[in-house]
């Protein structure tokens, strides 16, 4: 997929962790911990879901990387 499409994708997951955190009742550090954790794994996803497409063989790539 390209980052472009995904980019929509990453800011509705951001969101979704963002507005999960503001109900919580628990304290602000055990929150910034969740959402750190959900950060890293949203961008993560968002990062592999990039595609890269060239032309050749293992040995002989060309083409432009996108």
């Amino acid at each position: 997929m390209s980052l472009d499409i995904a980019e929509d994708l990453f800011i509705t997951e951001l969101l979704e962790i963002w507005e999960t955190e503001a109900e919580e009742k628990e304290s602000a550090e055990q929150s910034r911990q969740r959402i750190a954790k959900k950060m890293a794994a949203a961008i993560k996803k968002f990062i592999k879901s990039g595609v890269v497409t060239t032309t050749g063989t293992a040995a002989t790539q060309t083409g432009n990387m996108t």
